[in-house]
């Protein structure tokens, strides 16, 4: 690993990075772990975490924070509170560490590009993302990496991002309802959801205010669900109680209740409409209406590398939460 960083001409590197240490003539002594500690230590929010990162001790961590500090004689960080914040220099700083460490990444990774070595991607996704858009996603990572070993999972959001959590998975879509400093989001698409009900079991009824919903029973997604936590918050919000709920887990339980007539649920319009035109399923529309749910795609910042940034780059092209429902719903 290259030491430190010498001056690099602006016609193929980021101007502001070189103008930076060379207004203080510093870019020879600035070293690579040094950048390493700093940057870690601001992305994942402490020296212990920044330690565990980089395979060393918070005394080492310090350490080069410190010497990074008295090279550039700025405050990277703010010690007077409780938590070290950082600094506008230490925001500046940031900006092209993460210039500087990418490129280092890159230039490590060319042997991988031209030998390529077998990886396993663990992705995680909920049940709307694996009925819709899933296998355009599998068919794009497989042609731009023929080596990969996918693992797909479908669960719970929370579950989910538990075991993100917990390095159990590498990178999940769910619901923008988790947000947490330890993981990096890349905003996807929102999905529209809609009140639905079987003829059997509202036939004339077209409209309802949210107070006349609560007297019906409602076929809720509960045990772990992003989406139900945030429709839950947003009855709350409105002063809305819903005294009689039939609840799953899963989108198609889900269906499949409310096309039996045992209530009214909310279910993602635009992969229904087909059952809407064919007569099996009624919209209500509700005063005010449901949110769109936004979905992303979420990664550990600590295992972040340009293979993930990729995939998650992918996922954002290929997004759709539009396909029809499963020929298992199809109009009878």
């Amino acid at each position: 690993m290259v030491e430190s960083i010498q001056p690099i001409p602006q016609a193929t590197f980021c101007p502001s990075s070189t103008e930076f240490f060379s207004n203080i003539g510093l870019i020879s002594v600035v070293t690579l772990k040094q950048l390493e500690a700093f940057y870690w230590a601001a992305e994942l929010g402490g020296l212990e975490q920044a330690a565990a990162r980089l395979n060393t001790t918070q005394s080492a961590i310090s350490k080069r924070l410190q010497e990074l500090e008295s090279l550039l004689g700025v405050a990277l960080f703010d010690r007077s509170r409780r938590k070290a914040m950082i600094t506008p220099q230490g925001e500046r700083l940031l900006v092209m560490a993460r210039e500087i460490l990418d490129v280092r990444d890159r230039i490590m990774g060319m042997s991988a590009a031209i030998t390529p070595t077998l990886r396993t991607l663990r992705l995680g996704v909920t049940e709307l993302t694996a009925m819709t858009w899933l296998p355009a996603l599998v068919q794009r990572i497989r042609g731009s990496y023929p080596g990969i070993a996918l693992e797909p999972a479908v669960d719970s959001s929370a579950h989910l991002v538990a075991k993100l959590a917990q390095d159990e998975l590498d990178i999940v879509v769910v619901p923008d309802t988790y947000r947490d400093a330890q993981f990096e989001l890349m905003a996807l698409d929102s999905v529209e959801y809609a009140w639905m009900c079987s003829p059997a079991y509202l036939d004339r009824t077209e409209e309802l205010s949210l107070r006349e919903l609560s007297n019906h029973t409602i076929i809720v997604q509960l045990h772990a669900s992003g989406l139900g936590d945030m429709i839950g918050r947003w009855l709350q919000d409105n002063r809305v109680k819903i005294e009689n709920t039939l609840s799953s887990s899963s989108l198609t339980a889900i269906a499949s209740l409310t096309l039996s007539g045992l209530g009214i649920s909310y279910l993602p319009r635009r992969i229904f409409d087909n059952l809407v035109s064919a007569g099996q399923l009624r919209l209500i529309r509700s005063s005010p209406p449901l949110p769109r749910a936004p979905y992303v795609m979420m990664y550990k910042k600590a295992n972040a590398d340009d293979f993930l940034r990729h995939v998650a780059s992918l996922a954002s092209d290929l997004c759709d939460f539009t396909r029809t429902a499963p020929a298992y719903f199809t109009s009878r």
